[in-house]
């Protein structure tokens, strides 16, 4: 390795290490509430270095949203690599969403919080790429479902695109869902986790199939675990 290359490996790890510390002050605080003179002192350098990897606080988070969105992806390729029907990669998709939100609430609460206006500087480039792999994952969820018609495990009569951007904003606005929602769930008892669970339900039964001899509504197909998503 040239001392050139050692150069930029060392610059890259401390990058990671900025990142890392970073996610974690805004997680256990909130975006709003944390500076970026205690994220250098926080990782031992002074603001002016820091600058040097991260223009602001803006791009750090950014940075953050892209690898989630990476790890995210990785976890979607898993479920539409599966030898099954459209209708059980769309499940499949749902649920790995889900899990991956449950897995990491504090980066959602991070994002929702913040609000679709931090995007607004789009000609960043790392906003840029976030974009690109949002349109991939509508993507995934769009031929999923143009599958599951081909195949018949999904309904005929809809749009791949428009469902998949239906399915899009009411998953992210669901995980989202602001307080006062919360609290008239709490109201009739039914928990926030519940909520989230039965949403699949719901979703399936405006998507299913309704005249496949000898099945169910909601359940088009034998019903795979979404781990079988997680890569190993």
């Amino acid at each position: 390795m040239s001392f050139q290359e050692l150069i930029e490996k060392e610059r890259e790890q401390r990058r990671i290490y900025i990142l890392d510390t970073a996610e974690k002050l805004f997680f256990a605080k909130s975006f709003s509430g944390v500076s970026m003179e205690e994220i250098a002192k926080e990782v031992g350098l002074n603001k002016a270095t820091l600058y040097i990897y991260f223009e602001n606080k803006d791009h750090l988070l950014f940075a953050i949203i892209l690898r989630k969105t990476k790890e995210l992806i990785g976890r979607y390729e898993e479920c539409i690599s599966q030898k099954i029907s459209g209708r059980e990669k769309c499940r499949l998709l749902g649920e790995t969403f889900l899990d991956f939100y449950r897995e990491n609430p504090d980066y959602y609460r991070t994002i929702c919080g913040v609000g679709p206006e931090i995007f607004k500087d789009s000609d960043n480039p790392i906003v840029r790429r976030v974009f690109e792999l949002q349109e991939q994952e509508l993507g995934m969820l769009r031929d999923a479902i143009r599958e599951g018609i081909a195949d018949g495990s999904v309904r005929d009569d809809l749009d791949p695109l428009e469902v998949a951007v239906y399915l899009s904003v009411i998953s992210m606005s669901m995980v989202c869902l602001h307080p006062g929602w919360r609290n008239v769930l709490a109201a009739g008892n039914i928990s926030f986790d519940r909520f989230i669970a039965d949403y699949p339900r719901f979703i399936a039964a405006a998507v299913d199939r309704r005249d496949v001899p000898g099945k169910s509504p909601g359940r088009i197909g034998k019903k795979l675990p979404a781990d079988r998503c997680k890569k190993t």
